[in-house]
Formats: structure tokens, sequence, C-alpha cells
């Protein structure tokens, strides 16, 4: 959400496809008291809490056509909520999705113009119920989005999740806290193992 933040502030627009109903804090500026007295320890002042323009999309159609040029506004950001979805549902949504991304003919761009987020990523996966017929989608995009200037943020528990096909056509990953010994192994072996200490007594919020 940090990252969505710090593009939609430099005018990219960014669609979320949200399996949990969690992101749509954006639309409304923050009013907690407790978070609101925490800004000054950022260099923040509370006169600086903002909502974004965009909107919050309930899919209900696994078959729903998203008009990407219809939603790429600068410093915007569209939410499609899909928890009503069941998991193969979702699946189907997401897979068209990305298709649709490609049917688009959108001009080539060296400036990142969009962001597509795709939150609890792990449920698409078949350990989960997921058939992995996604998976084909995901890493075509990986390779293929950002001649158009659209970029892909993936997110999941466990990093490890992920097809190597799809990692390896990732260009950043961001490992917070973590106990998965899959993924403390992968960052051992990339990294080596004081990384991995670190990792493991991570504060909240602190991540690799």
């Amino acid at each position: 959400q940090v990252i969505v933040e710090e593009a939609l502030m430099k005018g990219v627009s960014v669609i979320v496809f949200d399996p949990t109903a969690q992101w749509s804090g954006f639309l409304r500026k923050c009013q907690d008291k407790k978070m609101l007295g925490l800004y000054n320890k950022f260099g923040m002042k509370k006169t600086d809490a903002r909502a974004f323009n965009g909107n919050i999309h309930i899919v209900e159609n696994a078959r729903e056509a998203i008009d990407f040029k219809k939603f790429m506004k600068p410093g915007e950001i569209n939410v499609f909520v899909a928890n009503k979805l069941e998991t193969r549902d979702i699946e189907t949504f997401v897979a068209n999705t990305v298709q649709q991304v490609f049917h688009e003919n959108m001009p080539e761009s060296r400036e990142l113009r969009l962001i597509l987020v795709f939150d609890e990523f792990h449920r698409l996966l078949p350990k989960f119920g997921g058939t992995g017929q996604v998976l084909v989608q995901i890493e075509r995009a990986a390779r293929e989005f950002r001649k158009w200037g659209v970029g892909l943020v993936l997110i999941s528990q466990v990093i490890s999740d992920f097809p190597a096909e799809v990692l390896a056509n990732l260009n950043t990953q961001i490992q917070m806290r973590t106990k998965d010994e899959n993924d403390l192994n992968k960052v051992k072996e990339e990294y080596g193992e004081k990384l991995v200490q670190s990792l493991v007594k991570a504060a909240v919020g602190n991540g690799m």
C-alpha cells in the first residue's frame, strides 16, 4: 500500500484486485487520532492526511471485462473487490483481466503509467484450490507488460509459493518478517545467513 500511495502521488493510475475487501481506505483521508498522532515521527503533519480519487467496484460476474482506458486516469485508484466470488471464479476473472490488457493495444511507454495489484495471490495457486492456469497468464504479463508502462504487483504470504518462471521475470522482491522455511532458505541462498537472521528478528514494517 505504501508503494501504491507513492505511485498515485506521482500521477500513476492504479487498479487493485482485492479478494478480501481491504483496500478501500485510499478513498478517504485518515481520521484515526492515534495514527495522526504518529505522523510527526515520520516528518509529516496532520494536514498531510489525504484521500485519492477513485472508486470501489464489486465483482459479481467472473467474466466481467474491464475497460482499462476508462480507468487509466493519472493518480486515480480503482479497487475491484472479488470477495463474493469462489476461488475458481476469481481465477477466471484474473486470467480474463490479464488477457484484456493484451487486447487493449496500448502505446509503448518508457514511463510507468499503470500498476495492477493482485492481492492474496496465493489463493490462486493449486494447493489453495486454483487450477494453475492463471499462472501462465501472469508469467506472460510479467514478461511483457512493462513495454506498455504497466507495472505488476503480486502480493502473497509466502514468496516461494510463486513458480520459478514468474519469479524470474519480477525485477523487485520485498520480503517481510517470516518464519517460512522455504522463503528463509531462498534468502540464505541468494543473500547470505546474516540477512536471514535479520528477517527472523525484524520488527513489524521492516523488510528486505
